[in-house]
């Protein structure tokens, strides 16, 4: 076929005919002026095409069809003077990628499916509801459905099925789920939504419904969830379940839960440590009594299993007892427990999500509600609720700047474990939480430190790439007179947890590892101090406080009656081991709520 030259008018005389015959394709160009120009440009077009369709107001083009289909064939004409020559054609073709095709292609398919059940192809019969549903759709979020569409069973084949093993309102919350990835989380159904997500392979439902289970749990119902705990292996549940049974022992020891307990079970909360006052022995002799034939040959090995362990908690001074509005060391700590406790009730220490002092008062955070926040009296030892933080927050840093009457809340993560980068101001004398300009990356777990006014949040976890968390060794800077933050452009010498004080210019930090690290912010260099034998001989986590003119090193975690510490005074560079006055807290009757 001979090359076809069309002129402008001629183009659009013929746009209709040869449209219809579809012998030929014109592509008119008006109002794609600028378009053409780039992708001429990005083809290194010679000057005078750019010049010949720049003049023009429209262009057309020819495409010759042929048997393997449109094709198009240079030599067409731009009105202008400017002409295709046929060893520059840039219109043989490209790949076209949409890049929303697939994210619209799912939406309109599920504005389908939710229009009155238009297309369904399966009928879902619950305790005789009806669900009008979606085998697609139910495979797409559900291996569990999945593998029944597709194997040789019945179902795979039939209209209707009838499911036995669930009831229609959990099935409800379970279709809400699947069709619109929203869905309210109810108390009194928990329990039987955590099964089903688990049972129907919702992997991200069942792990939400775990994590509310572990902040719900109490005592009424803590040896259920242990039992549907570890029936569904999922250890996080279990520990919280199998931590408030063995603090209320007292009160569940009569129940038929715990009398019909099994021995594993019964085997794993005594072992873990049990406080004094649950009388232990009292409750495992109850078990025993229940089914005496069965269970009499028990009694020997779970005296042998189990551990009591005291409540009476303790404050670790660093210094004398009437200097207690001083620096706390390791604030307090549990008797005969090797877990660290903020609160004075061994019970509660894993409700704690961050704690600090500020003046005469020691700050906490936590409690089945994680946004409150309560103050303490060190010296009169009274608690008093504060205002809470604007949301729940977890591994948050919390640092006081004492001249300025406040306390910032830094990093941390939400209950659905997302970084966060947020930063709150806490007015002491208000008793109001403001928040102000936030981090400059999102961190969680880091140690916090007030040097000068300038708060210094060291290490913890920041996210990476690949959408999981990694040890952070960036270094950032809170100015709270600007409430600005930066980031140092140098890094930590080490990653990960940490814990930091402040001494004089300096700040003393230590890690995981077998050294105490001096960082000074103005020469912005690192001295690694090292101390023999003591630090590879205990590998608890250290943690470090500055009082009394020299740097105190302690270890959080400490066992029955140690209370050593290490004594640095930077003056002199001498190191000794000390011993924490012990002050018993007679008046502690604080209960997180």
């Amino acid at each position: 076929m001979p090359r076809t030259r069309l002129s402008n008018w001629d183009a659009a005389r013929r746009s209709v005919s040869v449209w219809s015959s579809r012998a030929f394709t014109i592509w008119s160009m008006e109002g794609r002026v600028l378009g053409m120009l780039s992708l001429i440009r990005a083809r290194k077009a010679r000057p005078c095409l750019i010049d010949a369709i720049s003049r023009s107001s429209s262009c057309a083009f020819v495409m010759e069809s042929g048997e393997a289909g449109d094709r198009p064939r240079a030599g067409g004409q731009c009105v202008g003077g400017g002409s295709l020559v046929a060893e520059e054609n840039y219109f043989l073709g490209y790949t076209f990628t949409d890049h929303s095709h697939s994210s619209r292609v799912v939406q309109s398919i599920m504005d389908l499916c939710l229009q009155d059940g238009l297309f369904a192809d399966v009928t879902v019969v619950v305790e005789g509801k009806e669900f009008q549903l979606h085998r697609l759709v139910l495979s797409a979020q559900s291996s569990f459905f999945r593998s029944m569409f597709t194997s040789n069973l019945r179902e795979a084949h039939t209209r209707s099925i009838d499911l036995k093993d669930v009831s229609a309102s959990v099935f409800q919350l379970l279709v809400d789920y699947i069709y619109h990835g929203t869905v309210k989380l109810r108390v009194e159904e928990l329990q039987d939504t955590y099964e089903m997500s688990d049972m129907y392979q919702l992997t991200a439902l069942f792990e939400e419904c775990s994590r509310f289970l572990s902040r719900t749990v109490e005592v009424k119902n803590c040896l259920q969830v242990m039992w549907l705990a570890d029936r569904h292996s999922d250890q996080e549940l279990y520990t919280a379940a199998k931590h408030c049974a063995k603090i209320h022992l007292v009160q569940l020891h009569q129940t038929d839960e715990f009398l019909n307990l099994p021995l594993c079970l019964l085997m794993d909360i005594i072992k873990d440590g049990v406080p004094s006052s649950q009388n232990p022995t009292v409750a495992i002799e109850s078990w025993i009594n229940h089914n005496k034939v069965e269970r009499e040959e028990f009694f020997t090995v779970l005296q042998e299993n189990l551990k009591e362990i005291g409540e009476k908690v303790h404050v670790y001074l660093i210094g004398k007892e009437e200097t207690r509005t001083h620096s706390l060391a390791v604030s307090l700590h549990c008797d005969q427990d090797d877990a660290i406790s903020v609160c004075g009730q061994n019970s509660l220490c894993h409700q704690i999500t961050a704690a600090c002092k500020h003046g005469p008062d020691l700050y906490v955070v936590g409690g089945s509600i994680p946004r409150r926040m309560w103050k303490c009296n060190m010296q009169t030892m009274d608690w008093e609720r504060c205002a809470p933080l604007p949301r729940d927050r977890l591994n948050h840093a919390m640092v006081s700047v004492y001249p300025q009457d406040t306390v910032y809340s830094l990093g941390g993560k939400t209950l659905q474990d997302t970084l966060s980068n947020a930063v709150i101001r806490y007015a002491v004398t208000d008793n109001v939480w403001t928040e102000t300009s936030p981090l400059e990356t999102a961190v969680s777990g880091a140690a916090g430190v007030n040097l000068g006014g300038t708060i210094y949040l060291l290490g913890g976890e920041e996210n990476d790439m690949d959408f999981f968390t990694r040890p952070s060794r960036l270094i950032q800077c809170f100015d709270t007179q600007t409430q600005r933050c930066r980031v140092k452009p140098y890094v930590l010498p080490f990653a990960g947890p940490m814990h930091a004080a402040a001494h004089m210019d300096l700040l003393f930090i230590v890690a995981e590892g077998d050294s105490l690290v001096c960082y000074n912010p103005l020469l912005e260099s690192f001295t690694r101090l090292r101390f023999p034998e003591v630090w590879s001989c205990v590998p608890s986590p250290w943690r470090v406080a500055s009082c009394n003119g020299c740097v105190y090193v302690f270890r959080e975690r400490c066992k029955k009656g140690d209370a050593h510490t290490l004594k640095f005074n930077p003056a002199t560079s001498v190191v000794s081991v000390i011993k924490g006055i012990k002050i018993l807290l007679t008046k502690w009757e604080f209960v997180l709520a």
